[in-house]
């Protein structure tokens, strides 16, 4: 069985709120992230030793800024709860998919597919999206974007500037003004002036 299919639009509206405070969450864990990678030299540093330092920031920022909304998961998988979205979040590749080992799991999230996120089986029917970043020829984290995934493509993204707030538009009343057949006295007068 299937999860609840959305929309981008309807997904900007549903998280309205939470979605500038995950950018924001997201920057602050790029920083951490920065201040501590330089304190190990290159040379030093195991394999998936920045990855698992960009993730172990992630997961600290998300818990400082939604601090009741998170759970690990099956497979320790982190994952963020809001507003009726399951959050999980992922380095993408050039397709804006979700960087996973292909697995029958992996396979059913990327289908929205009612599968259980944690040991206990439940199932859900909340959206899965995934807030995802991508990495530069020179190690620089960028483009951070909310993805939704369903029949193993991307069926939309969202990036910060699709949801900065918009300016709401007051429109105001101009008084009617009466409309007067000008048209026709011009033709008459006209008609007069060529007889």
């Amino acid at each position: 069985m299937k999860r609840k299919i959305v929309t981008d639009k309807e997904c900007r509206i549903d998280l309205a709120n939470e979605l500038p405070k995950l950018f924001t969450a997201f920057k602050n864990a790029v920083t951490m992230f920065q201040k501590e990678i330089v304190q190990t030299p290159p040379q030093s540093r195991a394999r998936a030793f920045e990855a698992n330092l960009l993730n172990s920031k992630m997961i600290q920022s998300i818990q400082e800024t939604f601090p009741r909304n998170w759970k690990f998961g099956k497979y320790k998988r982190f994952i963020l709860n809001l507003s009726g979205y399951t959050v999980l979040f992922k380095k993408l590749n050039s397709k804006d998919m979700p960087m996973n080992i292909r697995t029958s799991h992996s396979m059913a999230i990327y289908n929205q597919l009612q599968t259980s996120l944690f040991d206990n089986q439940t199932l859900s029917i909340d959206p899965i999206v995934f807030f995802g970043y991508k990495k530069g020829k020179f190690g620089d984290i960028l483009d951070p974007k909310l993805v939704y995934v369903d029949e193993d493509q991307v069926k939309w993204t969202l990036t910060e500037d699709m949801i900065v707030e918009r300016k709401v538009i007051t429109m105001t009343r101009k008084p009617v003004i009466k409309a007067l057949p000008k048209l026709k006295q011009n033709i008459e007068q006209n008609k007069r002036k060529t007889k």
